[in-house]
């Protein structure tokens, strides 16, 4: 009887021996070192942004690594302990310094620059080279290269020279199709946008970066480059095919876009947009990346055999889990290197879960004190608002709930603070706080080409902390100038979040009247008075809204 009792934990006992403890405890150190800015990155999955699909690369890199050593020849057993720990002590300490020293996350530049992702492979190599020695670390030198594009800096900067023209294109392709068959049409000076219909049930499709496949090819381009490194073939062939396939991609997406404009001209808008929208990119994505892998021994290329194969130093020949074992631990004794590489794991785990305080939506938004901030209600002494427009596409980036309103705002003679040029305001809202995460202003400016001027943080009352930033659109040459905060609400007993933007055209051309002489740090000249005004402004709103929600309480 008892031995019937411990048949399974010794069939428990030997599947745990069997496997490979050492790397299981290399990615466990890796999570928890980087344990926040993994998950910020795994949160823009669910998000329609060109860089949803970065947060596919930690997992790339770690099926590639696997792939490497399942096909790498056992090498001698020679190992230098004193080399494995100088290389590693020094890949270590270089990733703490940089975190320890890099720009505060309190500073805006620190999220737009994501240091902590560039330190990703460096801290990665630092493990392998103490748990598995630097023989270990050289053969895997592709899949740590492969985990770089992590770092989401080089995306950003190419797309940001990129997504216009490249959204430019779709939207000519589908006019020149549409022209054709008559499914919209296009738009005479917004050629980007389709108006779908016609007369009170006309709406209009509007072809941005997103909805212009750059997500798509992206993503591709990822998954692209990871199967190059697990076929085999001539570098051109390999080249050709990912090329050929991004060629694809494209495509099937102008495919996907004609598609939604032809159910929304036949069936209406809720079945294009808020039924096949949404699931269109990635069934067609899918359908592209399984396509093309079938096409892989159409170009030449064969996958790489991941049957243990290769023979040890005596000529006898390895196969079965012990030999992947000892395949994959060169490194007889890892404990200690173990020890340390905890300790510094511990440090910067408690550094990186403190950078969930600082991002936008995190900073002071945890206690939800106001109600909702009504953009079409909401009055500031002497000024009148004039309700604009109400974007139904905020859904797209926000969630489902998410709403987007815009009203313009006119000084009146009464307002004690006054400026020539009209004001808009818009308010964003959503359940989903990751999203504001992901949509940042300024990223979002500098991902489409705008030049920023200057970017200032400032109070606007009631411990509320906001963003002016300056910026101009190079295509028309206007100056815009912008200030941004965000906060939570309770409505119906629930927290939502909302951002609230205060925006203007061609500032430093107004007058202001009533302004204080606030010294906000401006970067360039030009835009302080513009600044000073929309501080003077939101704080306006600010007091209004508190007011407000005093009263109803």
């Amino acid at each position: 009887m008892t031995s019937v009792l411990l048949s399974p934990l010794r069939s428990i006992g030997a599947a745990v021996r069997q496997l490979p403890l050492r790397a299981v405890a290399l990615v466990g150190l890796v999570l928890l070192a980087y344990n926040y800015s993994l998950l910020s990155l795994a949160r823009g999955l669910s998000l329609q942004t060109p860089l949803a699909y970065v947060a596919l690369v930690p997992v790339i890199a770690l099926v590639l690594g696997y792939v490497r050593l399942r096909t790498e020849a056992p090498g001698l057993a020679i190992h230098d302990r004193q080399v494995d720990w100088i290389i590693g002590f020094a890949l270590l300490g270089l990733t703490a310094a940089i975190l320890f020293l890099a720009p505060t996350p309190t500073s805006s530049s620190f999220w737009l620059q994501r240091i902590d992702l560039l330190t990703l492979p460096l801290f990665v190599a630092g493990l392998i080279a103490l748990l598995f020695g630097v023989r270990r670390l050289w053969a895997l030198k592709a899949p740590l290269a492969f985990l770089l594009l992590a770092w989401p800096i080089p995306f950003t900067l190419f797309l940001s020279q990129t997504a216009g023209p490249f959204a430019n294109i779709t939207a000519n392709i589908v006019g020149a199709f549409t022209r054709l068959v008559p499914i919209a049409r296009q738009g005479v000076h917004q050629t980007d946008l389709f108006i779908v219909g016609s007369g009170p049930q006309a709406f209009a499709v509007s072809i941005g970066s997103a909805c212009a496949g750059v997500n798509s090819l992206v993503g591709f381009f990822l998954l692209g480059a990871a199967l190059l490194f697990v076929v085999r073939g001539s570098l051109v062939r390999r080249i050709a095919w990912l090329a050929v396939g991004l060629g694809l991609v494209f495509g099937l997406n102008v495919a996907r876009i004609l598609a939604i404009l032809a159910v929304g001209a036949t069936f209406g808008q809720d079945l294009a947009l808020e039924i096949l929208h949404p699931v269109a990119g990635m069934l067609v994505f899918t359908a592209g990346v399984l396509g093309m892998v079938a096409l892989v021994p159409r170009f030449g290329l064969w996958f790489v055999d991941l049957g243990p194969k290769g023979s040890t130093p005596d000529g006898s020949t390895t196969n079965g889990p012990a030999a992947d074992v000892e395949r994959s631990n060169p490194v007889r004794r890892a404990r200690p290197a173990f020890l340390v590489a905890l300790a510094l794991a511990v440090v910067l785990g408690a550094s990186n879960a403190a950078y969930a305080r600082y991002e936008a939506i995190s900073a002071g938004l945890a206690d939800a004190r106001l109600g909702t901030f009504d953009v079409r209600r909401a009055q500031v002494p002497g000024w009148e608002t004039q309700f604009v427009a109400s974007f139904r596409q905020v859904r797209q980036y926000f969630g489902q709930s998410s709403t987007w309103e815009r009203v313009m705002y006119l000084p009146t003679p009464e307002a004690e603070i006054s400026s020539t040029k009209s004001v808009y305001v818009d308010v964003i809202t959503t359940d989903n706080p990751s999203t504001f995460n992901a949509y940042g202003l300024e990223a979002c400016f500098v991902f489409h080409g705008y030049h920023i001027s200057s970017v200032v943080t400032v109070d606007v009352g009631a411990g509320v902390r906001g963003q002016v930033i300056d910026y101009t659109n190079p295509k028309v040459e206007a100056d815009w100038s912008a200030l941004w905060w965000e906060w939570p609400y309770t409505e119906d007993g629930k927290t939502r979040y909302e951002r609230i933007i205060v925006f203007m055209a061609n500032g430093p051309r107004a007058e202001y009247e009533g302004i204080e002489a606030l010294n906000l740090g401006t970067q360039e000249a030009r835009f302080e008075s513009t600044d000073r005004f929309l501080v003077a402004l939101g704080r306006a709103i600010v007091r209004s809204q508190l007011q407000t929600t005093a009263a109803t309480r």
